[in-house]
């Protein structure tokens, strides 16, 4: 689970650190408060992308830190060092001198964004890419943000929703590697039979393309690498100017930063013997010096290294206009021609066996398209189970929703042939795709007696709210992701219908760490834990900060979401009564259980 979340200088957070607890916990806070920016700050540390713009104004970089505590962060870290190729543990080990140890099911993740816009980020302490982060954060935490409900419209993520409750990932990656296979065949197939002619024509512009890319050698990422080479080049005189500036300043010349600093130093220290302040701030100077001289010699090494060359710019520049016709004419980017000579090699050698007898390839076709709808049959017959026990588990949990009335049911659309499908797919008048033979669509019927129909055409926001709640609920058991955090996805309801979703969500932090962030007292109520984020002025800027709250502390919060800023005895008396009407009933555990 999610133990310890700290932010430092990031937008308007200053310092900011929150210690969450298994179960329920909620954050509240008025709009604009700063609940964004967490969301935010998380997204860094599961592998978002984030830019200097984020750093606080007035600080040199921002810093995120979590960590993760749980039997089940020993497993990830394991995953994790099989994908990553590394035999060391990602643990420390303090006899090795690897750093402090770090328990085994302890997992501390922290990324850093300068200024400038240059990132850093570490596992447990050692340095990690901001892929390996995002790889590790989809093991860890699932995160649902507030507008998510409106992708259950798309058909694709249907099928991948119904998919995933059902683990056909398998079945899946088995049918579109068959159909690729096939088209690969069928192409074959088309071109033997527009005759040798223009398979010969083919092989040729295949070869001629080949080796004009060959010819010239492109490496993938050597047009980035040129590209900055060019700039240092076409600027070299004003950065080897403002190198040897810089180091002349700090070192080398007279009246230099260090000697300055030097004197003043012994100046300071010998006045400490009076004055202990003076000596407290030599000290001071004396820690500065490491960091002037680290900056005065890497200037030297830079100004030493950084010299016109105009013979080297033209050559710079013509490799680069070589790569950007070659890429211009294959039409892809000048990085991704080493991949198109791949490509094109691959199909050149594809095509040398494309002379063999046309009924060989024509049985070979044959197979390959039975093999392809045995895939297909197979995926079909899984999801046509998988569809009912989706339904009955959404419907379900529907009715624990305020939507006891409702009906969902997942069906299953053939895709239908059309003109231009080749034979080798058609059956039936039906065809099947990479990702399968039937489109998957979510139907609801929110009232009894109502036909179900397609989600797009029917259901209001706080509908799909519900939808998509139950769909993560019913759905969330089919992995070992220990925490699931939700921001705002309560849009578009209220009363009854919010305590029902807070009933939800805290019945749901009894399997795992939940993190809601949520503008509805009826859902806060509901929560085991309770954190607040303010906004303040200080010294002339705002900044944010966050708290958990004690029993009493929570009565006050809900009684500002139920009345506003003005808080009334009356409104108080309303919070309480949520509060206790949110308390587990008698010999109902609450949630307790450390994910």
């Amino acid at each position: 689970m999610l133990a310890a979340l700290r932010i430092r200088n990031l937008a308007i957070i200053e310092d900011l650190e929150l210690a969450f607890e298994p179960g329920f916990n909620v954050i509240t806070g008025e709009t604009g408060a700063g609940k964004t920016i967490l969301m935010r700050a998380l997204g860094l540390l599961l592998g978002d992308r984030g830019g200097g713009d984020l750093v606080r104004e007035g600080a040199r970089e921002a810093e995120v830190e979590a960590l993760f505590t749980g039997p089940v962060v020993a497993a990830v870290l394991a995953v994790d060092a099989t994908e990553d190729g590394d035999d060391e543990p990602a643990v420390g080990d303090a006899a090795n001198g690897d750093g402090p140890a770090i328990d085994a099911d302890e997992l501390a993740v922290r990324r850093i964004v300068a200024g400038g816009g240059r990132q850093r980020a570490y596992v447990n302490d050692r340095l990690a890419t901001v892929a390996r982060l995002a790889a590790l954060g989809g093991r860890l935490v699932h995160v649902y943000g507030q507008h998510e409900h409106h992708t259950l419209l798309g058909a694709d993520t249907q099928r991948r929703i119904l998919d995933d409750s059902a683990q056909l990932e398998p079945l899946v990656e088995t049918l579109r590697a068959r159909a690729a296979a096939l088209a690969a065949l069928e192409e074959r197939m088309r071109l033997a039979r527009e005759g040798a002619d223009a398979l010969a024509a083919r092989r040729d512009l295949l070869a001629y393309q080949v080796e004009e890319i060959r010819r010239v050698a492109p490496r993938t990422g050597e047009a980035d690498e040129l590209t900055h080479e060019r700039e240092l080049l076409r600027h070299a005189d004003r950065l080897h100017a403002a190198a040897a500036e810089g180091e002349q300043a700090l070192y080398g010349g007279d009246g230099a930063v260090l000697d300055t600093l030097t004197r003043l130093a012994k100046r300071l220290q010998a006045a400490g013997a009076i004055d202990p302040e003076l000596g407290a701030a030599a000290g001071l100077l004396e820690e500065a010096r490491p960091a002037i001289e680290e900056a005065a010699l890497r200037l030297r090494a830079r100004a030493a290294a950084i010299a016109a060359d105009p013979a080297r710019l033209a050559d710079v520049e013509e490799r680069l206009a070589v790569l950007a016709r070659l890429a211009r004419k294959h039409g892809c980017a000048a990085g991704e021609l080493e991949a198109c000579h791949t490509d094109l090699e691959a199909e050149l050698t594809a095509l040398d066996g494309a002379a063999a007898d046309p009924e060989a390839l024509a049985r070979t076709l044959d197979r390959a398209a039975a093999e392809a709808w045995d895939a297909a049959d197979a995926l079909s017959a899984a999801r046509r189970e998988a569809a009912t026990a989706l339904a009955v588990r959404i419907t379900r949990g529907l009715g624990d929703l305020a939507l006891g009335s409702a009906r969902f049911s997942v069906t299953l659309e053939p895709i239908a042939a059309t003109a231009t499908t080749p034979e080798s797919r058609r059956r039936g008048g039906g065809t099947f795709v990479a990702s399968g033979a039937e489109r998957v669509v979510f139907e609801l019927a929110p009232n009894r007696g109502e036909p179900p129909r397609p989600l797009a055409r029917i259901a209001s926001g706080g509908e799909l709210s519900r939808v998509m709640l139950a769909l993560k609920t019913a759905t969330v058991g089919q992995s070992d992701v220990p925490t699931v955090l939700f921001d705002e996805v309560d849009a578009g309801i209220g009363g009854a219908v919010a305590e029902a979703v807070g009933r939800k969500l805290a019945q749901l932090g009894r399997s795992r760490q939940v993190i809601c962030i949520t503008h509805l007292p009826q859902i806060a109520a509901c929560a085991d834990h309770h954190f607040v984020v303010r906004k303040q002025p200080a010294r002339g800027r705002t900044r944010s900060s966050a708290e958990r709250l004690s029993d009493a502390e929570r009565i006050e919060e809900l009684a500002r979401m139920v009345g506003g800023a003005r808080i009334t005895d009356e409104a108080r008396r309303h919070a309480a009564e949520l509060r206790r009407q949110a308390a587990p009933a008698p010999g109902r555990a609450s949630a307790k259980r450390s994910p």
